[in-house]
């Protein structure tokens, strides 16, 4: 009933597209009004009924559609409601009560496929509208990001960063686009800038932080940082992990193991259990390693770093698989 009921608010500010003649006008309402006081009551079919009565005689209402589309989520109808809406939006591509109002039925509904593109169309029509907002143009380039479609992220961002040069977050973010995409130079430039504006900016120093344990580079430095993360975020699995990194990097394994330890009981990420395998083979402890493989493939059963680990070090038996619950 909540879902119908905020569907039925969305369009508020709708206007009705009238007929010229007063007399279709007076029935448009007649039938609207008495079909909004049937489903009051609880006689969802009748005030249906006198919804398409509505409809039929201002066929452009998107009002009149969006309460229709609701109405019939209500009675389970989600095939018909799905057409109300698509109706609605050939009316009017541009209407995000619309867009809306299909993203929350694809998501009751689970189709996260349909669910996507919508969001994906919605996104880039607000930012058509709103090319300046930083929030609007800060999703849609986190979307073409999901997508994989990296050079539209990054233009994106890099507007963003040279409207808002002071933009700690954003400048953050572009760097770890730069990262994603292989281009480390320029994510390691763009994250020592963004910690001259916030030297204590708990995301960018465990970046940065963690792009030199992987280089093995400057270490002293990355560990220095890193902690500052730390005392930001003590419960940080990501950048306990990194930490352990470090001092793996560093051949201090004894403690590299009981910081990773200590990121896996915050943190299940596919990456600590490769650290934890490769400290354990640093450590002559074969058996261990394995465990964590296969730890590790019970919950990401399709990383290939994994298997790959779990092939180098473990028997010849089948990958584990993830278990079903």
């Amino acid at each position: 009933m909540r879902f119908f009921l905020a569907l039925c608010v969305f369009c508020c500010g709708c206007s009705f597209a009238f007929a010229e003649s007063k007399e279709v006008t007076k029935r448009i309402y007649s039938n609207y009004l008495r079909g909004l006081f049937l489903v009051e009551e609880g006689d969802y079919r009748q005030g249906l009924s006198e919804l398409e009565k509505a409809k039929k005689l201002d066929p452009e209402s998107l009002h009149i559609r969006l309460k229709i589309a609701g109405l019939l989520i209500r009675l389970g109808e989600i095939d018909r409601a799905e057409n109300e809406l698509k109706a609605a939006k050939k009316i009017n591509p541009q209407n995000f009560d619309v867009s809306f109002a299909l993203m929350i039925l694809y998501s009751y509904t689970q189709r996260d496929k349909e669910l996507e593109s919508e969001y994906g169309d919605f996104l880039k029509r607000a930012h058509t509208l709103k090319p300046d907002d930083i929030k609007i143009s800060e999703s849609l380039a986190q979307y073409y990001f999901y997508k994989k479609n990296y050079p539209e992220a990054i233009r994106l961002y890099e507007t963003i960063v040279k409207n808002n040069p002071q933009y700690v977050d954003g400048i953050f973010l572009l760097g770890f686009f730069y990262e994603g995409v292989g281009k480390h130079q320029e994510a390691i430039a763009l994250w020592k800038r963004a910690l001259t504006i916030d030297p204590v900016h708990a995301p960018t120093l465990n970046s940065l932080a963690y792009i030199y344990a992987e280089a093995g580079t400057d270490l002293d430095e990355a560990q220095r940082m890193v902690k500052k993360a730390i005392e930001k975020e003590p419960d940080n699995g990501s950048y306990i992990d990194t930490l352990g990194w470090i001092h793996f990097k560093k051949k201090e394994y004894a403690i590299a193991l009981v910081q990773l330890k200590r990121a896996l009981s915050l943190t299940k990420d596919p990456v600590i259990y490769e650290h934890l395998v490769d400290v354990c083979i640093a450590q002559n402890q074969q058996a261990d390693a394995v465990s964590y493989c296969v730890e590790g493939l019970v919950v990401f059963p399709d990383n290939k770093n994994l298997i790959e680990r779990f092939r180098k070090y473990g028997t010849k038996n089948t990958v584990p698989q993830k278990q079903s619950h």
